[in-house]
């Protein structure tokens, strides 16, 4: 007891000025981030008074070598958020899981892991033969799996068409038949740039994310053309 007040109590390397510029809680003198909210924060100068105040966000995927350097967290109007290593979808900082490809928080994390060094021209020639079996074999398993169910069901629906049409010729259903032809195309080309690319550490051309959703707006393509140009057709 000093002067009948009681003496503020802190842990080794923590003081009352010393504290995150988010949430207000404790920091220690050597912490990069907030243990409580994470949000990245500079001590203030011990000679003033001044409260901490923020820095720039630190990608964490560049510290632990996870994906690339695409995942990290950071602030943005005081409200911290992560982004995905495996798709770049922007989450909340309280979200265990990516909402778009539901990788974990942890792989942000995770040590690094060695993949394979495959010669570019290599990694090309792999998805050549299949779209994503580059990736693959670079250790992309996401990017990969993304790849082998485009180019699946892309594949699949113009293999179909083409085989119920043998003998008949394609009549109404062409419209279907080059909007399939398209995107397996399409598939296949961007897997053999982007497994060249990288296995050359280049980032890639088409993200797994926009792979997906490029597949979802091709899905509702064909359901506007079967209902509004084919089975018409078909009809008359």
């Amino acid at each position: 007891m000093i002067g009948g007040a009681t003496e503020a109590r802190y842990p080794a390397g923590v003081s009352a000025e010393q504290r995150c510029p988010s949430c207000g809680a404790l920091v220690s003198a050597d912490a990069e981030w907030c243990g409580q909210c994470f949000t990245p924060v500079r001590l203030a100068d011990r000679s003033t008074d001044a409260p901490a105040r923020p820095r720039a966000a630190v990608g964490l995927g560049e510290r632990a070598g996870v994906s690339g350097t695409r995942g990290g967290i950071d602030v943005d109007e005081g409200r911290a958020a992560w982004t995905c290593p495996t798709c770049e979808t922007r989450n909340p900082i309280e979200a265990s899981a990516c909402a778009a490809c539901g990788t974990p928080f942890g792989h942000l994390l995770a040590e690094p892991g060695q993949r394979p060094e495959i010669e570019p021209r290599t990694a090309a020639l792999w998805s050549a033969l299949l779209p994503g079996l580059g990736h693959w074999m670079l250790g992309l398993r996401g990017d990969a799996i993304a790849r082998f169910a485009v180019f699946g069901w892309s594949f699949g629906a113009l293999l179909i068409l083409t085989v119920s049409r043998l003998g008949k010729g394609l009549g109404a259903t062409i419209p279907l038949f080059v909007l399939f032809a398209a995107s397996t195309v399409a598939v296949w080309v961007t897997s053999v740039v982007d497994a060249y690319r990288a296995a050359s550490g280049e980032r890639p051309l088409v993200t797994s994310r926009v792979l997906l959703w490029a597949s979802a707006a091709v899905i509702l393509l064909s359901m506007v053309l079967a209902s509004f140009v084919t089975l018409p057709a078909a009809r008359g």
